[in-house]
């Protein structure tokens, strides 16, 4: 059974672990109260753990101390992150770009950081 993401459910779920990703590459908290505090045609709220991944096994992150967080990009970095560009960036294209590296902005047990 495929389980649909309600995005307003999911904000409240992660309030305290919402960011936005700078110009400059950095991820700055914020605190967004509702959907309605940004401008959906310009931006999108980007789970760092996919969806489906972290709620068939929560556990499994929790114990390798991985948090979600949902992170406010513009919609052609997230399109790019997702790799669902037309045409989509090699991984140092990507961070020379936007200045931070996707594996920062998307958990990859491959290449992401972790215990």
């Amino acid at each position: 059974m495929k389980r649909y993401k309600d995005m307003a459910k999911e904000l409240n779920t992660y309030a305290d672990s919402v960011y936005c990703l700078r110009k400059t590459g950095e991820l700055t908290k914020i605190r967004l109260q509702s959907l309605n505090d940004y401008d959906h045609y310009k931006y999108e709220l980007h789970h760092f753990i996919q969806y489906q991944a972290y709620v068939k096994n929560p556990n499994w992150y929790k114990e390798h101390g991985i948090e979600q967080k949902l992170i406010l990009m513009s919609k052609i970095c997230h399109e790019q992150v997702e790799n669902r560009a037309i045409k989509n960036l090699s991984d140092a294209d990507f961070e020379k770009k936007y200045k931070i590296s996707r594996w920062k902005l998307i958990f990859n047990k491959r290449y992401s950081e972790y215990d």
